[in-house]
């Protein structure tokens, strides 16, 4: 079943990168489970983020990014607290 531009899930149910085949997920449960994750500060996240997080908010926030473990693909960015897990709400059953 294709998920997205990138990822697809497979016959024994593991989400893969749709460009290398790659096992991002073991299961929809969990589709990023494998994935690479880089963490920064939220202003690396281009010129459209221009006032400090600071004046918003008293918690720390952070640009994540994750990427298929087999080409490098991106396939998801957010802005969330950096105290918060990884794709809170993520699943795909």
């Amino acid at each position: 079943m294709i998920i997205d531009i990138n990822l697809e899930t497979g016959g024994d149910g593991a989400v893969c990168c749709r460009h290398c085949g790659a096992q991002v997920g073991a299961s929809p449960q969990q589709p990023m489970s494998q994935a690479l994750v880089r963490t920064s500060a939220a202003a690396n996240a281009g010129p459209g983020i221009k006032e400090d997080p600071a004046l918003f908010t008293d918690r720390t926030m952070a640009l994540r990014q994750s990427f298929c473990p087999g080409c490098l693909t991106a396939l998801a960015t957010e802005i969330v607290p950096a105290d918060e897990p990884n794709y809170r709400k993520w699943a795909l059953a």
